[in-house]
Parts: C-alpha cells; sequence; structure tokens
C-alpha cells in the first residue's frame, strides 16, 4: 500500500516537473511571435502574474528584418496605471525548432513606466537562425537612491 502511494506522489511531481519545464514561468506576461506549422508568424500572450497583466497594456507588436536580415521586434506596451509600473523585461529568441538561442546573453533589463505612459521595447536577434521571439516582462522592486 505504502509503495503505490508513494509511486503516486511521484508520478504527481513529475508531472508537475515536466509542466514547469515546458513553458518557463517569467512571474509576469510574454509576448511574442511564434511560427505556425504553415511557417506563418503567429501573435503570442502568456500571463503568469494577473496582477501585472492588469497593469500593462499590449498595444502592437511589430515584426521586420535590419539591413543585414536579422529579425528585430517592436512590442508597445502602455502602463494601465496612474502611478509607476516597475517591472523588468527581457528578449529570447528562437529557432525554426523552437530552440532559444544564446539564452544567457540577454540579461533582464530594468523597464519603468510611469503613469499611464506608453513605452515601445526593441530588441534585435542575436543570430540569423533566430524565426520567432518572446518578449518576457516580470514586475521588479523599486530601489531607492541614497546619495551623501
Amino acid at each position: 500500500m505504502k509503495s503505490k502511494w508513494m509511486t503516486g506522489i511521484a508520478l504527481v511531481a513529475l508531472v508537475v516537473l515536466v509542466a514547469g519545464c515546458a513553458s518557463p514561468n517569467t512571474s509576469g506576461i510574454t509576448v511574442g511571435a511564434e511560427t505556425d506549422e504553415y511557417g506563418n508568424l503567429q501573435q503570442v500572450l502568456q500571463v503568469d502574474n494577473a496582477k501585472l497583466a492588469k497593469q500593462l497594456l499590449v498595444q502592437d507588436v511589430v515584426v521586420g528584418q535590419t539591413k543585414n536580415g536579422l529579425m528585430k521586434a517592436s512590442i508597445k506596451l502602455t502602463s494601465r496605471l496612474n502611478k509607476d509600473v516597475v517591472s523588468q523585461s527581457k528578449f529570447a529568441w528562437f529557432d525554426a525548432d523552437g530552440n532559444e538561442l544564446d539564452p544567457d546573453t540577454d540579461p533582464w533589463r530594468p523597464l519603468l513606466l510611469h503613469g499611464k505612459e506608453t513605452r515601445t521595447i526593441q530588441g534585435v536577434a542575436p543570430n540569423a537562425a533566430a524565426a520567432s521571439f518572446k518578449l518576457r516582462v516580470r514586475a521588479g522592486e523599486k530601489t531607492q537612491w541614497i546619495i551623501k
């Protein structure tokens, strides 16, 4: 009896682990474009933090190419609040097979939107193999500068 119970718990833990690995939780929102089975880019919106999703509005996603043929993305975000929205953003670029390109090269960057402010976040793929992208946005922390 005990072994069946332990096997059941191990199975549930494995399912949770695999599900967690399938789509990284940004603890925020993810906006991007993925290639469908026909090779067309489709807009993606994933919400992992409902509070942050209520604070930000995705107004526009534009995908293009640089003169060198690299994929570039431009995403317009607007604060829905009358006060500051403190967050961080990071681009992730993927090849045609869905593998992330150079995952450790783009750091999280501070993203501060003042009340009702609209800001365009832009990124360029690290190389020509990029076929899709995601902009990950997570809640940030307010910092106070102490000047002595």
